[in-house]
């Protein structure tokens, strides 16, 4: 059940009202009234089946019915991990429908992160394969069932060993309509839920009421012109229930639109096909994805993609080069979102920016919100000065489930979100990120800012994606070493990342003094990058070489 406390002051809600930000719509409303209006419109396409608009409502009200023959009280979780697939938002607008609070799990989570998150949730229902890509989901449950309050798991594959059928909530029911209608949600309580963090942690859990939700999406329509004939290319991680999800598969099912999800990212190759062959109008990406797309749409035309009108950015920043590369190969517009999985996207540009202000900074505050940047001791910073961006919306989540101390870190008794990103407002308004405090390296007394040394080395020919992060030093405290992944056949030296550094005129003290070649980076829920994995890795190294005691 939900033990936490919704911080938007009753001022602001009765304001966010009076304002239309709020319009007291549920999001499975919002997804009906789409439906009606062109009930045989294809809706979803995921790797294996097709739903329209009219299946789509009818899933919903078959799930929905025995989710409430399950006697669940109101409230109550069922957590969900399945790759990107229909199932995600089916489920989601399923339990949101009668009142329970949907919690997605991505499918690469083991017993770590599934038992933190099942037991933190207090989670009564779970949704899980059986065995998916060559783990076994069920065994992983069964030894964890004991100590957590299930009371119900249901397997998706047909194999269901000791646990249920996800069939079984495919089945008829005794329900009606105005049954179900009867269990409507409170817009203003939590309808959904985002994995945020983790980068340093295990994930905490964010909550959104529909009002919240809805209007965030409303805004991100308007600043992409999103409509009922558009086609998003859903690429993004969705198993954590942010940006990949409700961007990516939710939001086309508000505006009448077509969400066609990518199950899994492997290669490049095959969301660029998915673009193609379905006519993708919108896409919804992280930068690494958008790096890496970028060879092959390289061997096309921009004519073939003709009908492809905007690519969405999120989760860390573009590289100039990499969004000029793109909107040039395509034909389109890069569109930016920036704030956070805790607490809703505060800034973001739109395709009607100029160009400039579109690839090099995260855009604008979004319409009703009051965004600041604070000093160390929480005062604002003087005008053109950098400082911690925090923001409070009609679009910011509820603080975490079940989790007072973390929630008491980051939102302040006002209601506002400490992001712990420096930001830097220009004298038009657009906010440039110039780094985290949490990353920065002291070295000797002088802080580095990663950011310093990641811009200028994503401009390498041979660097597909480049982060900085602090390893310790018994004499300086830290020192800043670098982590490269490289593209295919590249290579690149120490020596040569200092030359290129060099050239690019970064002091010398602010040189990493450390260059790791990785295969891939560790990332957060939220697709940004773990720094604190990667100084735990080169910690490890260190230690092993004899540099620092064991």
């Amino acid at each position: 059940m939900v033990k936490s406390i919704f911080i938007t002051q009753p001022d602001k809600a009765v304001e966010y009202r009076a304002l239309g930000f709020w319009k007291d719509q549920t999001v499975y409303e919002r997804v009906r009234q789409a439906a009606l209006v062109d009930p045989d419109k294809l809706a979803i396409i995921d790797s294996e089946r097709r739903f329209t608009y009219a299946d789509v409502l009818r899933t919903i009200d078959t799930i929905a019915g025995n989710l409430l023959a399950l006697g669940l009280p109101k409230g109550s979780v069922v957590a969900v991990q399945c790759k990107n697939a229909a199932e995600l938002p089916l489920m989601h607008m399923a339990a949101q429908r009668i009142g329970l609070l949907y919690i997605p799990l991505h499918d690469s989570w083991r017993a770590t992160e599934v038992e933190h998150t099942l037991s933190r949730s207090e989670a009564k229902a779970l949704i899980i394969p059986g065995v998916y890509r060559d783990f076994d989901h069920g065994a992983m449950i069964q030894e964890m069932i004991g100590r957590l309050p299930l009371q119900h798991v249901f397997v998706l594959d047909g194999k269901p060993g000791p646990f249920r059928d996800f069939a079984e909530l495919l089945k008829p029911h005794s329900y009606s309509g105005a049954d179900l209608d009867a269990q409507r949600p409170d817009p203003d309580h939590p309808a959904t839920v985002m994995l945020s963090g983790g980068t340093t942690s295990l994930s905490k859990i964010s909550l959104w009421s529909s009002n919240n939700l809805l209007d965030a999406l409303d805004g991100y329509a308007k600043a992409v012109g999103y409509g009922p004939s558009d086609v998003t290319a859903a690429i993004a991680p969705a198993g954590t229930g942010a940006t990949g999800y409700v961007y990516g598969l939710l939001s086309p099912l508000l505006f009448g639109g077509t969400s066609v999800i990518l199950p899994r990212w492997k290669e490049p190759e095959e969301a660029i096909q998915m673009i193609l062959a379905y006519r993708c109008t919108h896409g919804i990406g992280i930068p690494t994805q958008l790096t890496m797309m970028v060879p092959g749409l390289q061997q096309r035309k921009p004519a073939d993609f003709s009908f492809f009108k905007v690519f969405t950015n999120a989760g860390a920043p573009l590289t100039t080069e990499t969004a000029r590369q793109v909107e040039h190969l395509m034909g389109c517009k890069i569109q930016t979102l920036y704030g956070a999985t805790d607490a809703g996207t505060a800034i973001m540009t739109t395709i009607e920016d100029p160009e400039e202000k579109r690839l090099t900074t995260a855009g604008r505050v979004v319409p009703g919100f009051e965004c600041m940047l604070w000093n160390a001791e929480g005062l604002e910073v003087p005008a053109g000065a950098a400082g911690e961006v925090v923001w409070r919306g009609p679009s910011k989540s509820w603080t975490y489930l079940n989790d007072l101390v973390n929630s008491r870190a980051v939102f302040t008794a006002d209601g506002f979100y400490r992001s712990g990103d420096l930001g830097q407002f220009d004298e038009q308004g657009y906010l440039r990120i110039v780094g985290r405090i949490k990353d920065m390296v002291l070295r000797g007394g002088r802080n580095i800012s990663p950011r310093t040394i990641e811009e200028p080395m994503m401009a390498h020919p041979s660097v597909l994606e480049f982060a900085v992060a602090a390893m310790p030093d018994p004499v300086l405290g830290e020192r800043a070493c670098a982590f490269a992944m490289l593209k295919p056949g590249k290579s690149l030296t120490f020596e040569e990342m200092i030359t290129f550094l060099t050239e690019a005129k970064l002091a010398i003290w602010q040189m990493p003094e450390r260059l790791e070649i990785v295969e891939d980076m560790p990332r957060s829920t939220g697709a940004k990058i773990a720094k604190g994995q990667l100084t735990a890795m080169v910690t490890a190294k260190l230690k092993a070489e004899g540099k620092l005691p064991a």
